[in-house]
């Protein structure tokens, strides 16, 4: 199980301020699924907090949208006493490790799988006498290939091209 810090409670408290969006000409504003996020994590973390702890007066009596740093560390260090929502929050944190890993492998094998796919091309470019990294480097400035560079998924469209300049 993995261990929780303090500042891994922060970080989670710190989801009841809702996130700003900034638009240039207006300024600043909540939007209101934001807005309903935070109510959301404001409510979950009050059952959670005991009554009669500042923690729990200040979520609960709070009117404004936002919070200070102070009154989220307040918050945390109050959480950090409470053993099942450290143990909830540790298992959420490995939930979502586990599958940012799982998607980092995904992505791998994508970029693995097309690489190979696209050895064909790939050989079609030495067999022309001209170096992979040139190719390369015209593929990722060129706008219409550009997506090839990234995904390594390469086509004998772009070689072509490539060998005609």
């Amino acid at each position: 199980m993995r261990t929780i810090t303090i500042k891994d409670i922060y970080n989670d408290v710190s989801y009841i301020n809702p996130s700003v969006s900034t638009i240039s000409s207006i300024g600043e504003f909540i939007e209101e699924s934001s807005r309903q996020v935070a109510l959301s994590v404001r409510s979950r973390i009050a059952k959670i907090l005991p009554q009669g702890t500042l923690a729990h007066k200040i979520v609960t009596e709070n009117l404004n949208d936002f919070f200070s740093d102070k009154q989220l560390w307040v918050i945390a260090y109050e959480l950090q006493k409470n053993e099942a929502y450290v143990s909830n929050l540790a298992n959420e944190i490995e939930r979502r490790e586990k599958v940012a890993e799982r998607k980092a492998q995904e992505s791998k094998a994508k970029l693995a799988r097309n690489k190979e796919n696209s050895q064909e091309v790939l050989d079609f470019v030495k067999s022309n006498k001209k170096l992979l990294k040139d190719y390369y480097a015209f593929v990722k400035s060129n706008k219409k290939y550009s997506k090839e560079f990234y995904s390594k998924r390469f086509t004998f469209e772009s070689a072509r091209e490539f060998l005609n300049c």
